[in-house]
């Protein structure tokens, strides 16, 4: 038993080195923000390999929560996210471990385990090619979430290529997954730039205009889930965003969901929403959920045709529930 985890520590173990912003090549930022956001990579690896040597999902499910604080374990079962995405393109099977631990002993936490997944795509050779076999196997409802982890992935590892460049997604990646990629990497931007506003907005604004909406929806994932700044950052991103300013508030909700379904709430995810929405986490992730189940409960096409539109058609919703420019921005704009 040791010597075959051990095999499998020499084999796909990833060292906590390959969190360091040093290590990455990212400008240098506020040490204090650097060093909260460089924890949460770290506890992203720590879950992964912690999965390596797990063979009971229960048991797993058991240490992550009783090892991190609510605001951190969702990092950690994004971490299982890509051993259990490894092993489906691996040694695939009808069935996927990735869909079976996320309907069971991890299902609070399906969605953050799912973009997790996405980073299994990007790490092995063949992953973009043999994507979408392992998207018809999950939910529609969560499927969408691999091509934003991979997204996240190409913006962390290779920044100077997708952020520095502005490269575009890979051609393979059918249409619907590109507009996930750039949410993906939008959020990477967080990590990247250090949650410094300027820096962020002078990112985005190399980008082509069509691209920039998404992007600044993975900002506001990022903001409202990782945090690690002060909520002036916030503010600040809300008044750079400018004409995508509905994008980047439309990614609060996704965040704010998370939590809500994770049950490991956030003092920071908390004060987001309220900022932000000008309302508490429970009563956007309510609002939240009532435009993702008008969706699903509109659609009429197949369970495929579902798992291709079903973010797009979210996000939309989402974008005029929470988009709209607050009660006292108009007053401001009338005087």
């Amino acid at each position: 038993m040791q010597n075959r985890i051990s095999l499998k520590r020499i084999l796909f173990g990833i060292p906590p080195t390959e969190a360091s912003f040093k290590a990455r090549g990212f400008q240098k930022c506020d040490p204090g923000v650097g060093a909260r956001l460089e924890r949460i990579i770290q506890i992203f690896l720590e879950g992964y390999n912690r999965t390596l040597e797990s063979d009971d999902p229960e048991e797993l499910v058991a240490i992550l929560d009783n090892t991190y604080d609510a605001h951190h374990v969702g990092f950690a079962y994004e971490g299982t996210g890509l051993y259990y995405g490894m092993a489906d393109l691996l040694l695939p099977r009808k069935s996927s471990r990735l869909r079976r631990f996320i309907e069971g002993a991890a299902r609070k936490h399906d969605f953050i385990i799912t973009v997790g997944a996405g980073f299994a795509v990007a790490r092995l050779p063949f992953g973009i090619r043999s994507m979408d076999a392992l998207v018809r196997k999950l939910d529609p409802m969560v499927a969408w979430c691999l091509a934003d982890g991979y997204g996240f992935h190409q913006g962390f590892f290779q920044h100077r290529r997708y952020i520095d460049r502005c490269e575009l997604p890979p051609r393979e990646l059918p249409g619907y997954a590109r507009q996930l990629f750039d949410s993906g990497l939008g959020r990477s931007l967080w990590w990247v730039k250090g949650g410094h506003p300027e820096r962020i907005k002078a990112a985005i604004d190399q980008f082509p205009e069509s691209r920039r909406g998404e992007l600044w929806c993975g900002v506001g994932v990022a903001a409202a889930y990782a945090g690690g700044v002060d909520t002036e950052c916030l503010k600040q991103l809300r008044d750079l965003s400018g004409s995508f300013r509905s994008d980047y508030l439309c990614g609060i909700p996704f965040a704010v969901r998370m939590r809500e379904k994770g049950g490991n709430p956030s003092a920071w995810t908390e004060s987001a929403s309220r900022l932000l929405l000008e309302a508490s986490a429970e009563e956007v992730s309510h609002r939240a959920m009532n435009c993702v189940n008008a969706v699903f409960g509109a659609w009429a096409g197949s369970e495929n045709g579902l798992r291709q539109h079903a973010y797009r058609l979210v996000r939309d919703r989402l974008k005029m529930e929470f988009g709209k420019p607050k009660r006292s921005d108009v007053d401001l704009v009338k005087t």
